[in-house]
C-alpha cells in the first residue's frame, strides 16, 4: 500500500518540517536572487533575442520565488518579511548570487548550470509525499525547459566560436564547486531526512548525478566532466570545508549591499502593499 500523504506543514514530524522548511527557502532565496542576475542583462545580453529571453527567465524566476515564499507561511514565516526584511546573512541563496555577474560567460555559468542545479532538486520533489508542493512542481518545470535549451544552445554556440572555449572553462569552473555542494554531502541530515519520509525521491548522489547527466556533455568540453560506465562524472569531488548545509551555500557572506537592496524592493518600499 501506497504512503498517505502529508496535506500541511503540521502534519509533518518536527524534524521533516524544518528541514522542508529550510529547503524551500533555499529553493526561494536562489530564484529570487536569479531573477536579479538575469534581468541584469536584458539590454546587456549578445543579441536582441537573448535580451528577451533574458527577461522571461526573470519573471519566471521571480513568479516561482513568491509562490515558494508564500507556501513557507504554513511554517511558521511570514512570507512578506522573507521577501522583504532579512539581513544579507540571512539569505539562503548561493554565493554565485552574491554580486553582479561580470561577463555572459559567467552568466552562462548561471543559466546552464545554477539553474539546472536548481530544477534538479524541484524534479525530487515531483512525486513529494508533501502534497502542497508536489502540485505545483509539474508546472514549475515546464517552465524551466526554456532556461536550459537557452543555456545549453548559448553555451555549444560559444564553445565554437574563438576564445569561447577558454572563457568557458574558467567561468563554469569558478561555478562548479557550488554546484556540485547544492545536492549536499552523501549524510548530509535535511537532505536525507527528507529522503526518508518520501518528501524528496532521492539522497544528494541521486540529485548530482542526474545533474551531470544534464550538463556533463558540455561541461566535458571544458574538463570538468568525464564519461563513465554509469554515466557523466565530475572530473573532481566536492569540497566541502567552509560549506554551510542549512543556508546551501559557502557559510558566511550573502548578496552585496546593492543586490541585498534590489531582492528586497528597498527602492520600492512605499509600493509594497501587501
Amino acid at each position: 500500500m501506497a504512503e498517505s500523504g502529508f496535506r500541511s506543514a503540521a502534519d509533518l514530524p518536527t524534524d521533516v518540517s524544518g528541514h522542508l522548511g529550510s529547503l524551500i527557502l533555499a529553493l526561494a532565496d536562489n530564484k529570487r536572487l536569479l531573477g536579479i542576475r538575469y534581468s541584469d542583462w536584458i539590454l546587456g545580453a549578445p543579441s536582441v533575442e537573448a535580451g528577451i529571453a533574458c527577461s522571461a527567465m526573470a519573471q519566471d524566476e521571480w513568479g516561482h520565488a513568491r509562490i515558494l515564499y508564500a507556501m513557507l507561511r504554513d511554517f511558521g514565516h511570514d512570507p512578506s518579511a522573507l521577501e522583504h526584511e532579512r539581513g544579507s546573512d540571512a539569505y539562503h541563496s548561493s554565493e554565485l548570487l552574491d554580486r553582479d555577474v561580470a561577463s555572459w560567460e559567467d552568466f552562462l555559468a548561471l543559466n546552464f548550470l545554477w539553474d539546472t542545479a536548481l530544477s534538479v532538486q524541484f524534479e525530487m520533489l515531483i512525486e513529494s509525499r508533501y502534497e502542497p508542493i508536489h502540485y505545483k512542481v509539474r508546472k514549475l518545470l515546464e517552465e524551466e525547459r526554456f532556461h536550459f535549451d537557452h543555456g545549453q544552445g548559448w553555451t555549444s554556440r560559444l564553445l565554437s566560436a574563438e576564445g569561447g572555449r577558454r572563457a568557458l572553462a574558467e567561468a563554469f569552473g569558478a561555478a562548479w564547486n557550488a554546484c556540485l555542494c547544492w545536492f549536499g554531502a552523501e549524510d548530509d541530515p535535511i537532505i536525507s531526512t527528507l529522503a526518508r519520509h518520501g518528501i524528496v525521491s532521492g539522497g544528494a548522489a541521486g540529485a548530482r548525478a542526474r545533474w551531470l547527466e544534464r550538463v556533463g556533455s558540455l561541461a566535458s568540453e571544458v574538463g570538468l566532466a568525464r564519461a563513465a560506465d554509469a554515466g557523466w562524472v565530475s572530473c573532481g569531488e566536492p569540497a566541502w570545508e567552509g560549506y554551510h548545509a542549512r543556508r546551501r551555500r559557502a557559510a558566511g557572506g550573502g548578496p552585496d549591499e546593492d543586490s541585498l537592496a534590489r531582492v528586497r524592493g528597498d527602492r520600492n518600499r512605499t509600493l509594497l502593499l501587501d
